[in-house]
């Protein structure tokens, strides 16, 4: 009890730091004119051209020499829960600042951009107050990596028998594994305004009062909030001893209307824990397509914060001399080719055909720019991601003979990398199916993830496409089907 007084008076603190700086920049936006940037705001929808529209699924080359025929694209987009013409439609959610200028001494923070997109959109109020909770729970974490072996919070988790903690996943937790889930679950749920909260590492559902605000937790908590956060709080983390980079993912719902928990609920005797969990779930259960926001924090020789919240991906580095995270990388646009895959090849042997076809051709220079392709692969999504995302080329872990529905959990790793990765232009697929489309069966269901490049995705579709591998077919059809009667009856857990 003492320590979680203590880290509600660490993230009080915080946050009253956080608006006593605010205080002072806006002050500054009064009186000194010269020194704090102005921002200009225009309205930035980008419309679809009703006029000759591509399909994404056709354009994985300007020298591309695919032997499928547009009816078979449009058949492909069809069974792939895209639109008539296999388009990904994205469209700007917001009102958006244009930077005229910048601050000499601080450049331009997040907080003063989550203030200056929540002053022209006030219906972001409660995504910039998350984002506050996000931001001091990623420096925290950021500080507990960086001086883990010195504080002796390296290592496994053991039980009193002397055992190897393991998570609901069947992986062995790490400590900080562990102690970051807390850090984020806790600067998460104090804020009031998430509904649910869906982590990697929480597996026993229990019931708090926090407040007075019913909370049911495990898997999820439950309070009155508009949206539902969903994260993995150290991906990588079995690099983590070694000083290789590991990172967090986060993505942000709102809530639906299935939800019909009430205070009736908690305290009708006929409801057991399960039925009580299968009405809050449904809460958590959205596809990639309706995150309102989605990012990650990659913590290596620096800090840096990426995000989108649906209008384009801002990256944020932190300056460790003033606490705060400042735009360095502005806009982040994919290139839509690259020449660098990422992927674990000591799987490649039990690949799906299609991807032992592609890699090889690639790998030889056969592929549509007829440029050989290297391999880099760190072992940590966040760190493969980031690279791919600045340099362009593909990341996957596909799925193979010993996980035929890949490794990758689809709520909080899968959904918010694809969700950032389309916001920047690339693509994000299993293989066949658009991952932002596929609705979650349980909390923790995995699929594979291949994202990156537009042209290189593409590409890599298309040696899908022409599969007639009845059980690959069968795979991918079924990851785009709702299994809501599955969930009634009960299965919430992987």
């Amino acid at each position: 009890m003492k320590q979680q007084n203590h880290c509600c008076n660490c993230y009080s603190s915080s946050i009253l730091s956080y608006f006593i700086y605010q205080f002072i920049i806006l002050l500054s936006l009064k009186n000194d004119g010269s020194l704090v940037s102005s921002f200009n705001f225009i309205n930035n929808f980008k419309i679809r051209a009703k006029s000759a529209p591509k399909s994404w699924l056709n354009t994985a080359s300007s020298s591309a020499t695919s032997s499928s025929s547009s009816a078979e694209y449009g058949a492909a987009a069809a069974l792939n829960g895209l639109d008539d013409n296999g388009e990904i439609e994205l469209e700007s959610r917001w009102l958006c600042p244009e930077h005229n200028d910048v601050c000499t001494r601080t450049g331009v923070t997040l907080s003063r951009y989550m203030l200056e997109m929540e002053r022209a959109n006030p219906e972001l109020t409660d995504i910039e107050s998350i984002f506050i909770s996000i931001q001091v729970a990623s420096k925290t974490i950021s500080n507990l990596v960086r001086t883990a072996s010195l504080t002796g919070i390296t290592g496994l988790v053991e039980t009193d028998d002397g055992e190897s903690s393991i998570n609901i996943q069947g992986e062995e937790q790490k400590k900080l594994d562990v102690i970051t889930n807390e850090v984020f679950k806790n600067a998460l749920k104090w804020n009031g305004k998430l509904g649910t909260l869906a982590s990697e590492e929480e597996d026993v559902p229990v019931l708090l009062d926090n407040l007075g605000n019913k909370i049911y937790s495990g898997d999820l908590f439950v309070e009155e909030g508009r949206y539902v956060a969903v994260f993995d709080p150290l991906d990588g983390s079995s690099n983590v001893d070694a000083n290789i980079p590991v990172g967090t993912i986060f993505g942000i719902f709102e809530n639906n209307d299935e939800c019909l928990l009430d205070d009736d609920d908690l305290f009708n005797e006929e409801l057991d824990d399960e039925a009580i969990q299968r009405k809050c779930v449904q809460r958590t259960l959205q596809p990639g397509k309706n995150l309102v926001a989605a990012g990650y924090c990659l913590y290596s020789a620096a800090t840096t914060l990426v995000f989108t919240i649906g209008n384009g991906v801002q990256g944020y580095t932190l300056d460790e001399s003033i606490g705060e995270f400042v735009l360095t990388h502005p806009d982040i646009k994919i290139p839509p080719r690259g020449k660098i895959y990422s992927m674990n090849e000591s799987n490649r042997h039990d690949w799906d055909q299609p991807m032992k076809d592609y890699i090889s051709d690639i790998q030889q220079g056969l592929g549509d720019t007829k440029t050989k392709y290297t391999s880099r692969y760190v072992g940590s999504m966040v760190a493969d991601v980031h690279r791919t995302l600045l340099y362009g080329g593909i990341f996957g872990y596909p799925a193979d003979l010993k996980n035929p529905d890949g490794k990758l959990r689809l709520l909080y790793e899968a959904a918010p990398m694809a969700f950032l990765m389309e916001q920047a232009g690339g693509y994000a697929l299993t293989g066949k199916n658009r991952i932002m489309d596929i609705p979650p069966q349980n909390v923790h269901q995995r699929v594979p993830c291949i994202l990156g490049s537009r042209l290189d995705v593409a590409e890599l579709r298309r040696y899908y496409e022409a599969s007639d591998d009845p059980d690959l077919i069968e795979r991918c059809n079924a990851r785009l089907k709702a299994y809501t009667n599955s969930i009634s009856a009960g299965s919430v857990a992987d």
